[in-house]
């Protein structure tokens, strides 16, 4: 399970008439049950703040059931930027986890784009070097965003109702140790109904791209690199042209992981 949960974490939309410019900050909560199979593991919930210029979250999961015998955890996160076109520009990034009463922070600050600073404690790091590693570079270290981050997803107003717009792109991550490339392509339209949403999404097939800083040669990383099966499912958060996942898949040689809704929806203060 532990393996199964390693391998899933780096990958951890609406077709509609009109969209309506954003008035104002919006408020927007997510909860995700994760299932193995059919046996429930997790729960994960975001509460994202937004409106036509910037946005800030926080994400708060943890283990269930079962999965707490194999790798009983919980976390939060933090994290807040800014919107220019399609893209998202981070800001900075905090990440706290608690396993076994032993718990870890990271905290990231970016600048224009770019990694400028980043803080472990522990800081348990030690030198990534060839052939054992692969190495990070200084420039693959600009232009990326932490992976809090990449559940917000922009669209240009005028493409908003354009599936490809919405799913066609490439997220550039660091999370504080390894640099890898989440890269989204449109698959399909399927309807949607939870608490809080009853529409489309667009379902985007996912390929996880590793760039840097992992263990050459991992049997994992091989393993979701090679993977042509998840998909995540992008919706509107507000009847917006601002997307993020209502529904993930992620096959592994384990079995299937899915994160589905119990709750997608605006909310009020």
């Amino acid at each position: 399970m532990r393996a199964v949960w390693k391998a899933v974490l780096p990958v951890i939309a609406v077709s509609v008439s009109a969209l309506p410019a954003i008035a104002g900050q919006l408020q927007h909560k997510t909860v995700l049950e994760v299932a193995f199979g059919s046996i429930p593991v997790g729960t994960a919930t975001f509460n994202i703040r937004f409106d036509q210029k910037s946005y800030s979250l926080d994400a708060s999961g943890e283990t269930v059931g079962v999965a707490e015998l194999f790798a009983s955890g919980r976390g939060k996160a933090e994290s807040s930027g800014r919107f220019e076109g399609g893209h998202v520009i981070a800001d900075k990034n905090f990440v706290e986890y608690v396993e076994k009463k032993k718990t870890s922070t990271l905290e990231m600050a970016f600048a224009n784009g770019a990694v400028e600073t980043v803080k472990l404690n522990p800081d348990k790091r030690k030198p990534k070097e060839a052939p054992k590693f692969v190495p990070i570079s200084p420039d693959q270290l600009m232009s990326v965003i932490d992976p809090t981050s990449s559940i917000v997803i922009p669209v240009p107003y005028e493409d908003a109702n354009n599936p490809k717009a919405v799913c066609n792109r490439v997220i550039n991550i660091y999370d504080g140790d390894t640099r890898f490339d989440i890269a989204l392509k449109y698959k399909s339209t399927k309807p949607v109904s939870t608490q809080g949403y009853d529409g489309y999404a667009y379902v985007c097939q996912l390929r996880y791209v590793p760039v840097a800083g992992h263990r050459a040669r991992q049997r994992n990383i091989e393993y979701m690199s090679k993977n042509k099966d998840m998909e995540i499912w992008l919706a509107p958060m507000a009847a917006t042209n601002v997307f993020s996942p209502i529904r993930i898949e992620v096959p592994t040689w384990l079995g299937r992981v899915v994160a589905q809704p119990s709750f997608f929806g605006t909310i009020t203060n």
